[in-house]
């Protein structure tokens, strides 16, 4: 089976996660694809919504949607979630299986910085998912050690060691413009699915940021 795993805060999952999760799926005919809301993340120290409200919104965007589904091995962690750490976890539950780890170009970017980053890239088979704003040439120089692949037509793409797949899909939506949105009581609406928009809404996040 072919996994396709996409970690974050998900603080709130919106329209880009979705569409760019649907179209990798599609584009690298994977089998099941798992979103992973971070539980403690080690960048983003403060978070005010708690990592079950996040997986909770996730949980409600991707119901009925075959093929998809969250996980929650990072928020049932009391732990700092760390993506190597999740990853050796993963691939004992999935050892049979070809996975790959789907990243935005702005992570990547910064991926440096993260516990055991070149131990993780030899790990996995990361697809990295451009964004606005984000040079591609950038990331290449940075890690130049890596080889990266552009992915320009449907196929079925093997995971492969020290490289990166680049899958060219730029939405400009962000997880902060939302929150922004909501504190100055904007509408959201096509910006997440409405079951989200109504969670957010009824309960009342982001107003306080």
């Amino acid at each position: 089976m072919r996994i396709a795993f996409f970690g974050g805060t998900f603080n709130p999952i919106h329209i880009g996660h979705l569409i760019s999760a649907i179209e990798i799926k599609e584009y690298f005919f994977i089998d099941k694809f798992v979103f992973i809301p971070t539980g403690i993340p080690p960048h983003k120290k403060i978070i005010d919504l708690s990592a079950k409200d996040r997986y909770d919104m996730v949980a409600l965007s991707v119901a009925g949607l075959e093929g998809f589904e969250v996980s929650d091995i990072e928020i049932n962690s009391k732990e700092i979630s760390y993506t190597v750490d999740t990853i050796d976890l993963l691939k004992k539950q999935y050892k049979n299986d070809e996975l790959f780890y789907c990243i935005g170009a702005d992570a990547f970017l910064g991926i440096d910085t993260w516990k055991g980053y070149k131990e993780l890239l030899n790990k996995i088979t990361f697809i990295i998912i451009t964004r606005p704003k984000y040079s591609i040439e950038q990331i290449k120089l940075k890690y130049n050690w890596l080889k990266f692949i552009e992915a320009k037509k449907i196929a079925k793409y093997p995971p492969r060691h020290q490289s990166a797949y680049i899958y060219y899909r730029k939405i400009d939506i962000s997880s902060s413009q939302i929150r922004k949105r909501v504190k100055e009581k904007k509408t959201i609406r096509y910006f997440v699915p409405y079951d989200v928009e109504k969670m957010i809404l009824e309960k009342r996040f982001y107003l306080n940021e």
